[in-house]
């Protein structure tokens, strides 16, 4: 994809229209752990391309970033506006805001499947648990994993964190690269089976140093 569309992040378009083709293969989630929380200002058609690809889907979900409590004082948002976020008790009189990012499409926010990707390591730096969800002023913030799991009919663990059930060394699940994918969709000859992502939970996701998410766990020092 690089010769085409040049380096990573890739117009938004480029996801607008792989989405629109894994969709035709029914998957029973789609789930971007990219944050989009900035609108592509060098090229807004490509993001209008992807606002409309995700507000014709029933089954996407997205990540919002929970920043340093800290920070809270600087934001200007409220439990209340985080769409997907439950109600568990009365908010007080003057309900504090909170340093969170969320995505920038308003198909996205429409949509309501957001939950937050932050994991949080033990204090020897092993990654062991996830959260659940948080609760900030009476209201229940889903993780992005519980968001999904609920949505699909799973059952949501009761407790705020669970311990992760690591099944395996480093790449034990299965993986794809998007290019590849990606090509054989647009091709007029197909390679790959046209099910391969059926009735399956399907993560989008990127990698790289910078972005702090190869993390030791206990199954590995990097994971």
């Amino acid at each position: 994809q690089a010769r085409e569309y040049g380096r990573w992040p890739w117009p938004r378009q480029v996801l607008g229209e792989f989405l629109e083709h894994l969709e035709r293969q029914r998957p029973r989630a789609v789930v971007f752990d990219i944050l989009f929380s900035d609108p592509d200002v060098y090229n807004p058609d490509s993001d209008a391309y992807f606002e409309a690809a995700v507000a014709a889907t029933a089954n996407t979900f997205f990540p919002m970033l929970r920043l340093d409590e800290a920070s809270d004082g600087l934001s200007q948002i409220t439990p209340e506006m985080i769409p997907g976020a439950i109600r568990t008790a009365a908010a007080p009189p003057r309900p504090r805001t909170l340093a969170v990012v969320l995505p920038h499409f308003p198909a996205i926010l429409r949509g309501g499947r957001l939950g937050f990707h932050n994991i949080y390591p033990d204090p020897d730096g092993v990654a062991r648990e996830a959260l659940v969800h948080r609760i900030e002023d009476g209201w229940l913030i889903p993780s992005l994993a519980a968001r999904v799991v609920r949505e699909i009919g799973y059952p949501v663990p009761a407790a705020p964190r669970v311990l992760l059930n690591w099944r395996g060394p480093p790449f034990s699940y299965r993986t794809v690269s998007f290019g590849p994918v990606f090509d054989d969709m647009l091709s007029e000859r197909k390679s790959r089976p046209q099910d391969e992502f059926a009735n399956a939970i399907v993560l989008i996701g990127s990698t790289a140093p910078s972005l702090f998410d190869v993390k030791p766990t206990p199954m590995g020092r990097l994971h």
